[in-house]
């Protein structure tokens, strides 16, 4: 019994995620916030956030252009907050394990944003997957505007 409640807990979650993979491909800003919203009226925001990250995840891979327009329209969402929190997180124990200085090579702001120099840029982004890469850049990019 647990095992079929497990299952079909999976297969829910999943359907979630491409949903809301799809929902996001549109680009369109009320319809993504109206989703959301209904989602953490019915599931909670903890769920909704873990729904949110596993498709900018899956887009990260598969769609760029659309994970990068979700991040610029919407730094506000929690699960947006979350994951730079965690991008951020991973960039630097990247860079510290390449052997870079924090506070000569790169540092982070009191807004979570990631200040990095050109060798260290180039070895980070050398040093991550392709779907991290879109997270990176987004948040390097941000950080120089």
């Amino acid at each position: 019994m647990y095992e079929q409640d497990f299952e079909r807990e999976y297969q829910e979650f999943n359907a979630a995620i491409n949903l809301f993979v799809n929902i996001l491909k549109f680009k369109d800003r009320d319809l993504v916030e109206t989703c959301e919203q209904v989602l953490m009226n019915l599931m909670g925001s903890k769920y909704t956030q873990n729904i949110m990250n596993a498709a900018l995840f899956q887009l990260a891979g598969t769609a760029p252009d659309t994970c990068q327009w979700i991040w610029q329209n919407f730094p506000y969402l929690d699960a947006c907050i979350t994951l730079k929190e965690y991008v951020v997180m991973l960039a630097v124990q990247k860079l510290i394990s390449q052997g870079f200085v924090l506070g000569q090579d790169f540092s982070t702001t009191a807004d979570g944003e990631l200040l990095v120099n050109q060798n260290a840029r180039a070895v980070l982004m050398q040093s991550i997957s392709d779907a991290d890469r879109v997270f990176v850049t987004e948040i390097l990019d941000a950080a120089n505007q």
